[in-house]
């Protein structure tokens, strides 16, 4: 009986270990839900925060605050979402936004780039966007450039309930 030699061995070694872990890739991103799969769901608003103020300008008591409601209301003013506390997103690509003071609006949403960036648009003009900081099952933070009081970036953070 022949034996194999050595090299050969260790080369179907290596080839068995580089196919294992390409299977287990592929398997691990097959099973990982896409964001536009994790966001579908009721969200409701949370806390609005300043994340980062621009630092010429002497304002960094803002800095990581919780934004109070006059400021978010001057905020949102121009924004789709002013004054909604509780986003439905739709498998179709709508978007329910609730509010106790006013009627439901309903808007469209796509994610851009690798599922980071949400768009929204409303009456096929207006277009907002904004940053998905982070993802999960159970919460959202989506970040957004301000230019109110102090420039920088607001941080909206909403967890999922249903």
């Amino acid at each position: 009986m022949r034996r194999i030699p050595f090299h050969i061995r260790q080369a179907f070694v290596y080839v068995g270990g580089l196919a294992a872990t390409i299977c287990l890739f592929f398997v691990l991103v097959s099973s990982t839900a896409s964001p536009d799969q994790l966001i579908v769901g009721t969200w409701e608003e949370v806390t609005w925060k300043y994340e980062k103020v621009d630092k010429s300008q002497d304002d960094s008591i803002f800095s990581g605050e919780e934004i109070s409601e006059t400021l978010k209301n001057q905020i949102a003013k121009n924004l789709i979402i002013h004054q909604s506390e509780k986003w439905r997103f739709r498998k179709d690509g709508t978007l329910q936004l609730s509010s106790r003071q006013k009627p439901d609006k309903t808007i469209h949403w796509t994610m851009k780039g690798r599922g980071h960036v949400l768009v929204m648009q409303h009456n096929q003009t207006v277009e907002e966007s904004y940053d998905i900081a982070k993802l999960t099952d159970k919460e959202l933070v989506l970040h957004f450039h301000t230019q109110m009081q102090a420039r920088g970036i607001a941080k909206i953070t909403f967890k999922k309930i249903r």
